[in-house]
This record gives structure tokens, sequence and C-alpha cells, in this order.
């Protein structure tokens, strides 16, 4: 949503067509569930995710959201994760998509897949009500979850945990965990321990 905010009332040259931006964000969903297939961190009210937005050429939205998928489903093969693609039919479309694809992970654990990302193209329905165009012409978006937070954790962490519950890290994430290998209690003994301060009142 920030990524479309930042382009709104924006005309584009056809040089910086198609355009690609990524960022950041914090994203706020009103739903949770209690089902026992989905608890803990599965289904959060709000949880940290990368954005991906596209702005294309009408004739090439197609083409961009080809290329979203292809880098998503690229990026979590590398993790080690077994992935299944879903073309959504038009009844899961919500009022903005033309078309759109669901990324799912299997979880071991939870004998289940689960959507890790989604990538859709959503033609003029958003940069007609944002003003994003090239001249006359208004362009084509497309959105992609390039990560999700939480559930990324869990297909991970599922995927490669080993019968003495150390978790193997994968080759990609290996350079951001100080090059080690496996998660373990051994490789967790840095971590303080944290401790609950137990709240004063205040004598009147």
């Amino acid at each position: 949503m920030a990524l479309a905010g930042y382009l709104m009332n924006k005309e584009l040259s056809q040089d910086e067509l198609p355009l690609r931006l990524a960022a950041v964000s914090r994203c706020f969903r009103a739903e949770t569930s209690r089902t026992s297939d989905e608890r803990g961190i599965y289904r959060v009210h709000q949880f940290t995710k990368v954005e991906m937005f596209g702005v294309s050429e009408p004739e090439k939205s197609s083409e961009l959201l080809e290329e979203f998928r292809e880098f998503e489903e690229r990026h979590f093969a590398s993790l080690g994760l077994h992935l299944r693609v879903l073309d959504m039919p038009p009844h899961e479309l919500g009022a903005q998509a033309y078309r759109k694809y669901d990324v799912e992970a299997w979880l071991p654990g939870r004998e289940m897949w689960a959507e890790l990302s989604s990538c859709s193209d959503c033609t003029d329905y958003q940069s007609r009500r944002l003003g994003i165009r090239c001249g006359d012409t208004h362009l084509h978006t497309v959105n992609g979850t390039a990560c999700a937070v939480p559930r990324l954790v869990i297909a991970l962490f599922e995927t490669h945990q080993q019968p003495d519950g150390s978790v193997l890290i994968p080759p990609p994430l290996q350079p951001f965990m100080g090059n080690s290998s496996v998660i373990s209690k051994d490789t967790t003994k840095h971590i303080p321990r944290l401790r609950p301060i137990k709240r004063q009142t205040l004598k009147s």
C-alpha cells in the first residue's frame, strides 16, 4: 500500500517502464484464526513482510506478473522448501486482481500446504484510482510478496528440523547467521535470559 501511494498522481515516462520497487513494511490484518491448524504465529494481526510492486505498460503486465512469480519460486526453492504454485480461480480473486498466483510450501509438522506469498496482476484497477499514468494511458500494476516473515520462519523450521531438535540453516541464509550451518541449543547460549520484572505499585 505504501509503494502504491508513493506513486500516486505520478506520470512515468516509457524509459522508466517497467518499474520495479520493493520495501520492507508492516502488514496489519483484522482476521486471526482459532483453529488448531492455524495456531501460533501462522495467522496474526501484525507481521513484517517484503512487498514487491511493479508498474508496466498495459500490454506487458502479464509478462511482469510471470517475472514476479518466477522470482518467488526461485527465492523459496533456494531455501530448500517444497513448493506448489496455484493459478487462482476467479472466485478466489480480490476486487483488484485480474490474475493471481499463490505460492505454497509444504509444512511437515502441520502436514499441510500453506501460502507463503502471492502475486497479482491488477491491470489498471489501482492506477486509475491513484492516477499513475504514462501520458494519457493509465498503467498496469503488479503486486507480490517477496517474504512474509512468520510463515517463512515456520516453513524453514519445520522443513529443516533434525531428529535431535536442531535446525539446519539453508546455505543462502548462513552469511546472515554468522556463517553457522545449524541452529541448536549450543548455538543459542549467547542469547541473554529474560527475567520478568515485577511491577511495583506506589503507595499513596
